[in-house]
């Protein structure tokens, strides 16, 4: 009788195991549609700037879309291609963002505007799969984004195929789960950008353009979903060459532990163009140290609006087992 139960047992998570592998197989390659923003690019002058602006000195894109051979001209502040390339190993697997460059066999040159707006919008590939939510501009207004495009299209185009994504066993688990849908905007998005040295303003920059909470809030390093109270700093499980990981500040008005209680907002302009103190620190230094002065007391005094959490992350860098 025990060795029937047992076969029995066996069978079942035989069984239960099979149905779960086929399912996560069955959803990996997930179409969705959608209509597609009517935003299209333009060649005007002004519009191509603002595109310009945002790449290079709002939004980090070359800190993931950057042609990885030049990440040390990019850390001194160049222009470096954007062919893709950086490949993040983390948890889920191994990960490789696009070359966005106008290449037209291995970049974004033969997809239409409207479907680049779309993914970055809506969260769907140009091929109708869901993108991984790394690119958290759902909310960015109609203009910026039709700026971001305008400008994408005078870049030369660069022919460098980028490795597709490895996801590992638990990748492909997240995939066909919780990173099964894409992803799309909370609310709806301004069709203008607000301006001037106004919390207005710095909320959209922090929230829809910066992105300051992809590391500075923590994440579920598995699924990458927030988990922690905005801003109020994180623990990174990417390690650097050297086996070092870091963990990006509370950003709060928070007496104790908050980066911005202990700042004038003269300082915080300050510190924002000294650029990077800490050696292999991934903040884009060099990215934010070019934003417009109205720009960084926008953000500054948005985020002295935001509740005081305290939260401390310890030191700014943690040394792996290895070397310690």
């Amino acid at each position: 009788m025990i060795r029937k139960l047992f076969g029995w047992l066996l069978t079942l998570v035989v069984v239960v195991f099979a149905a779960g592998a086929v399912y996560v197989a069955s959803r990996q390659n997930l179409h969705f549609d959608a209509p597609a923003p009517a935003i299209a690019a333009s060649t005007d002058s002004a519009v191509v700037a603002r595109g310009h602006y945002i790449v290079w000195a709002v939004a980090p894109c070359a800190g993931c879309h950057g042609d990885p051979k030049q990440a040390v001209a990019f850390e001194s502040g160049a222009e470096i291609p954007l062919s893709g390339g950086v490949v993040f190993n983390i948890p889920p697997g191994k990960f490789y963002p696009r070359n966005i460059t106008s290449d037209p066999a291995t970049g974004i040159g033969a997809i239409p505007d409207s479907l680049i707006a779309r993914a970055l919008r809506l969260g769907i590939r140009h091929d109708g799969r869901a993108l991984l939510p790394f690119m958290e501009w759902q909310n960015m207004s109609d203009e910026d984004l039709k700026a971001v495009i305008s400008y994408l299209r005078t870049l030369p185009p660069v022919n460098h195929k980028v490795l597709d994504h490895e996801p590992n066993l638990l990748g492909r688990v997240v995939l066909a789960t919780v990173l099964s849908k894409p992803i799309g905007p909370k609310g709806t998005p301004p069709a203008t950008s607000p301006h001037g040295a106004t919390v207005e303003n710095g909320r959209y920059l922090v929230e829809s353009v910066a992105l300051c909470g992809s590391c500075h809030t923590q994440r579920n390093p598995a699924t990458g979903e927030f988990t922690g109270v905005p801003y109020a700093g994180s623990h990174m499980v990417e390690k650097d060459s050297l086996g070092r990981s870091f963990n990006p500040p509370n950003l709060l008005p928070a007496p104790r532990t908050g980066r911005t209680a202990a700042m004038t907002e003269d300082q915080f302009v300050t510190r924002m163009r000294a650029g990077r103190v800490i050696p292999g620190s991934p903040m884009p230094w060099q990215v934010f140290g070019r934003m417009q002065e109205d720009d960084l007391r926008a953000i500054y005094r948005f985020l002295r609006t935001l509740p005081p959490t305290e939260n401390d992350v310890g030191p700014a860098v943690t040394e792996s087992r290895a070397k310690t």
